[in-house]
């Protein structure tokens, strides 16, 4: 009977045509399109930080300049003045103008222009009372509609809407940095890197050589072609895949059968069925090893379409969500998600406490805003993290080890572990403080027993004569 370690040495060896692997792939194949399988020469990644945050810092301004301020007034004009209400425009001030002030649309407010009832004013300029009917510096936005109050409502949009427009800017220069090309994009080389990363992970803990583990990533066009151009080749991988995924039942019954173990030569696979049998293989993995091996090789495969275009997007950043973020910033992201609920509930206290007022909401709105982006992190995170391994699978991998060690134990006969046992005992025996051991011993034997005696009972007890 072949050793447990034995088996293992022979899972892996796929023959002779192994060393061959690489230029038997398909065109492109062989270096997967630029699939690094080896870390790059490090950099200091200046450029790709520059451009980073050069993306951010364009999004947040022209966001911030251009987009938020038309924006809001729109939906303030549409939605929260009254229909039979018609507003005049005074040079980017929307306000109920009085009968006479109507004709100098266009004109910069005066206050005797406006009645006072509705004024929408996002501009940048300081206003004030005595000349414009109200009071707003250059920083700040004015909103007075009936249905907001009889106040008007100050925002200060740098407080405000900061939050917002910099979680939008970070989102929009990640997506950016996937799409753009790795010498260029951080997370475009940062993914590059988890792939090598995620590619030693795997031939550490499945002892596959680097050809076999290339053919596993493969996509399945790509090993139909192979099939083609080099079946022996793909067969040699079949088989080393299936003898790694081979329970211990599935071993033993091979062994006590007389029948070809080549199960994957061309009569037994139908042309154009490689891929099918490779994938199914691949399912085995996860009984074999873990099932975290076999997500992996499944985001390799994904992560390969990204390496070809990066217009992949859903590809390349699942492999970095699964393979890095997740295992490693989840817990970090989890706990700024807890802090940000902290800070809001601090706020919205402090509005209860009228510490700040109802006119000037625009710290609630940066807390909600803060706590809103960091749950949506949150989300996605805990979208991309792997589930706990359940307990069925916990105990079927216990007995899979089990029985490995069955089979060890199986294959060393009762002399051989009777002269082990003896050998153990003798060594035990001549150790330097035997001696100090063997009295210890006797001594704390000899004292429970006296303690247990009847007679000790009797003497410890008081006397009642």
């Amino acid at each position: 009977m072949e050793s447990f370690s034995d088996a293992l040495s022979g899972t892996f060896a796929v023959g002779e045509n192994a060393q061959s692997a690489v230029s038997a792939l398909p065109n492109n194949a062989s270096n997967f399109e630029g699939f690094p399988t080896a870390l790059p020469k490090k950099t200091t990644k200046f450029v790709q930080y520059f451009v980073f945050f050069a993306v951010i810092a364009v999004m947040f301004v022209g966001v911030y300049r251009g987009l938020i301020p038309p924006l809001m007034e729109n939906v303030v004009v549409t939605t929260l003045v009254p229909r039979d209400v018609s507003l005049v425009n005074f040079n980017g001030v929307f306000a109920s103008a009085t009968s006479e002030g109507s004709k100098y649309g266009g004109q910069e407010i005066q206050r005797a222009f406006a009645n006072g009832e509705i004024i929408v004013d996002f501009t940048s300029q300081e206003r004030l009372r005595d000349q414009h009917g109200y009071t707003k510096h250059s920083s700040e936005w004015l909103i007075k509609t009936p249905f907001m109050g009889d106040e008007a409502v100050t925002l200060t949009p740098i407080i405000a809407l900061s939050v917002p427009v910099l979680a939008f800017s970070f989102f929009f220069a990640v997506i950016a940095s996937f799409l753009f090309p790795s010498h260029w994009g951080l997370f475009s080389m940062r993914t590059n890197e988890v792939i090598v990363d995620t590619r030693t992970k795997l031939l550490f803990q499945t002892g596959f050589s680097h050809e076999l583990l290339d053919f596993l990533v493969l996509s399945d066009a790509d090993v139909t072609l192979l099939a083609r151009n080099n079946p022996a080749l793909v067969e040699e991988y079949l088989q080393a895949l299936w003898d790694a995924t081979r329970t211990e039942h599935e071993r033993q019954a091979a062994m006590t059968s007389y029948r070809d173990e080549r199960l994957f030569d061309a009569v037994h696979i139908a042309e154009g069925h490689h891929a099918f049998v490779r994938n199914s293989l691949i399912s085995r993995l996860k009984e074999a090893f873990s099932p975290a091996v076999e997500r992996s090789i499944r985001a390799l495969q994904q992560a390969r379409i990204w390496q070809r275009s990066h217009s992949a997007l859903s590809k390349g950043f699942g492999l970095y969500m699964s393979e890095y973020f997740a295992p490693n910033c989840g817990n970090n992201v989890q706990g700024l998600a807890y802090a940000g609920a902290g800070l809001m509930i601090v706020v919205i206290g402090l509005r209860g406490l009228r510490f700040i007022p109802s006119t000037r909401p625009s710290l609630i709105i940066a807390s909600i805003s803060l706590e809103f982006a960091l749950l949506v992190a949150l989300g996605i995170t805990l979208y991309f993290q792997r589930e706990e391994v359940s307990s069925i699978e916990s105990l079927k991998r216990i007995e899979n080890n089990t029985q490995s060690v069955s089979l060890v134990m199986s294959s060393v006969d009762s002399a051989s572990f009777q002269r082990a046992m003896h050998e153990a005992i003798r060594e035990r025996i001549q150790s330097p403080d035997i001696d100090k051991r063997l009295a210890e011993s006797l001594t704390q034997t000899f004292l429970e027993s006296l303690r247990s005696s009847p007679h000790h009972a009797k003497v410890a007890s008081p006397s009642r004569a």
